[in-house]
């Protein structure tokens, strides 16, 4: 399917400088933009979900198109405090508190 896109004249002039440079086509590279861009807005949509308490952080990640463990270090990148919830974490962190108690942590 073809998309197509309007670009202010210093726009496409931009566009045609950093495709210059390479041995792609404009695009592929339109169109390998398009998709990280995609991929950036799931993830902030996602993060903003978890945030308002619409989804849990399964769901945020569900929502993302990423693992929960992809999801956080996501979060920590952006510096995104998690909620303090931990049924979202799952069995997991369960499995942690029964091997490390919290007597025997320093």
């Amino acid at each position: 399917m073809t998309k197509s896109i309007r670009l202010r004249p210093e726009e496409a002039d931009e566009l045609a400088h950093l495709v210059a440079n390479t041995a792609y086509s404009e695009a592929a590279l339109m169109r390998q933009w398009v998709l990280v861009g995609m991929e950036r807005f799931r993830v902030s949509e996602a993060i903003h979900a978890y945030q308002e308490a619409e989804v849990d952080l399964r769901g945020a990640a569900e929502r993302a198109g990423l693992s929960v463990a992809v999801l956080l270090e996501e979060m920590a990148a952006r510096k995104v405090v998690v909620l303090d919830a931990p049924e979202d974490f799952g069995p997991g962190l369960e499995a942690l508190r029964r091997t490390w108690p919290k007597d025997q942590v320093t």
